[in-house]
């Protein structure tokens, strides 16, 4: 993982999750502007198959409806199987 200082334990913990060979979710939460997108895009870039970021001081409902926005979006414009190998 080039480009990131530092988070050893947050990319000790990213490495396995990528190394499983599973279907992965991963849910990154924080303070803002600390550097989790860029960490999570940096590892994960060409295998990412959704990506969303939370709405600031939205309530449930929205973020909610923010995420089956997006989760609709996502699958329409992309295979829902996983490329072959």
């Amino acid at each position: 993982m080039t480009g990131v200082a530092g988070r050893d334990e947050e990319k000790i913990v990213l490495a396995k999750i990528e190394k499983s060979g599973e279907p992965e979710l991963v849910a990154v939460y924080g303070r803002r502007r600390v550097g989790k997108t860029y960490l999570i895009r940096n590892l994960f870039t060409e295998r990412m198959a959704f990506e969303l970021s939370g709405l600031n001081n939205a309530i449930l409902e929205q973020q909610l409806e923010n995420f089956a926005a997006a989760l609709t979006i996502a699958t329409c414009s992309q295979p829902l199987t996983p490329p072959a190998t």
